[in-house]
């Protein structure tokens, strides 16, 4: 099958939406398909390359951070896709395009429905869906562009919520009958880790926003006394517009001893596995969540995860799980859960839920699946013409 795969964001830049995006291309091309991704440029990076199997195009469009792209940016993506796709598709033809993100990708996949009659299915990731983010210029987005939005779910064939709690907005949005639940996945094995990797760190990682709550990550981690904390360190990754507040908290608490902040790391780059495999512990404060992939690549790489107690963490574990979360805002009951673990012997002694029903392999099977049949629809639509 010859899949187009659509989204504003692909690595090296973007979040979590844009390395779900790569792990399902590339697990879609090692089952034996072809696969086209058309994204936005950025500088230094080319405008086509071949990666894995997988054919990237990179339009030029309005991007000036690799971690972040504002919603100015991100439509710049819509005029610019249409504008190549109008041209490669006049020599390619694909039997499905494959959107991550209702908005603002939909609007491409869409137009190429309309326009080639080419089936889509569309991913949500999250801050594309009403009522998962509650910054002003997103709730102030979202109903601007409700018609649009409505628009993109009713024509797309199916829509993916990678999680319980995505579904539940997506339904308090419109109600649908195309809508599939499947959840994110990643690639198990380049993230494991042996026990005797393991040093005394503790790793948090991700886009440095207000709701990621890392702030109340800090305190606890300063409440911790220091015959306990002896040769710990934590390790933070990732860049945003929070920072800044986080590193004057760190001084504020005098734990810049304790805390070093590291910026901006490649997703799956070297350095990214290393510390993922270096780290004993892993602790995430996130006030919502979809379905975040850094709690799945930590545990793949056996750091023990202390995780606020929200439905996006919660999605991950069996029913009795308490011991892996701690309510969101409370840093002295993190500060007692890390306390806990960190005067543990060796990280052998903790166990660690398992996460296989969540390789990429397993999670791609379930989309191919949902493709088949929605080609087969479509064929015996064209047949009956």
């Amino acid at each position: 099958m010859n899949i187009l795969v659509l989204n504003y964001e692909y690595p090296p830049l973007g979040g979590g939406g844009a390395s779900v995006c790569r792990d399902l291309s590339k697990a879609f091309v090692q089952a034996g398909h072809h696969v086209t991704v058309v994204t936005m440029g950025f500088p230094g990076l080319p405008d086509y390359e071949d990666a894995e199997g997988i054919e990237i195009f990179r339009v030029k469009c309005l991007h000036r951070k690799a971690h972040a792209c504002m919603p100015w940016e991100q439509y710049t993506y819509i005029a610019a896709a249409r504008k190549f796709l109008k041209g490669h598709l006049r020599s390619h033809t694909y039997e499905l395009c494959h959107t991550h993100f209702i908005l603002p990708t939909g609007p491409v996949a869409q137009w190429i429905k309309k326009r080639y009659d080419i089936p889509y299915v569309v991913t949500a990731h999250g801050s594309d869906v009403e009522g998962y983010n509650d910054k002003t210029w997103n709730k102030v987005m979202h109903i601007l562009l409700r018609p649009f939005w409505k628009k993109n779910v009713q024509n797309a064939n199916a829509v993916i919520a990678p999680s319980g709690f995505l579904m539940h907005l997506l339904k308090r949005s419109m109600e649908s009958d195309r809508y599939r639940l499947i959840p994110n996945g990643l690639d198990i094995g380049i993230y494991q880790a042996g026990p005797d990797e393991k040093e005394h760190r503790i790793l948090l990682m991700g886009r440095m926003q207000q709701s990621k709550n890392i702030q109340t990550i800090l305190k606890a981690l300063a409440d911790i006394p220091d015959e306990i904390w002896r040769d710990w360190r934590a390790d933070v990754i990732g860049d945003g517009p929070y920072r800044h507040k986080l590193e004057q908290l760190a001084e504020e608490l005098r734990i810049t001893d304790r805390v070093r902040f590291f910026g901006w790391i490649d997703h799956e780059s070297p350095e990214h596995l290393e510390y993922l495999k270096r780290s004993a512990i892993y602790i995430s404060a996130s006030r919502f969540e979809n379905c975040p992939m850094a709690v799945l690549e930590s545990i793949a790489a056996q750091c023990y995860p202390l995780l606020s107690d929200i439905e996006g963490h919660r999605q991950f574990f069996e029913k009795d799980a308490g011991q892996y979360f701690f309510p969101a805002d409370d840093a002295r009951a993190l500060t007692s859960a890390l306390i806990e673990v960190m005067q543990k012997k060796a990280v052998d002694e903790m166990y660690l839920p398992d996460i296989q029903r969540f390789d990429i392999r397993c999670i791609a099977e379930q989309y191919l699946s949902l493709f088949e049949e929605i080609r087969g629809c479509r064929d015996c639509r064209l047949l009956s013409r």
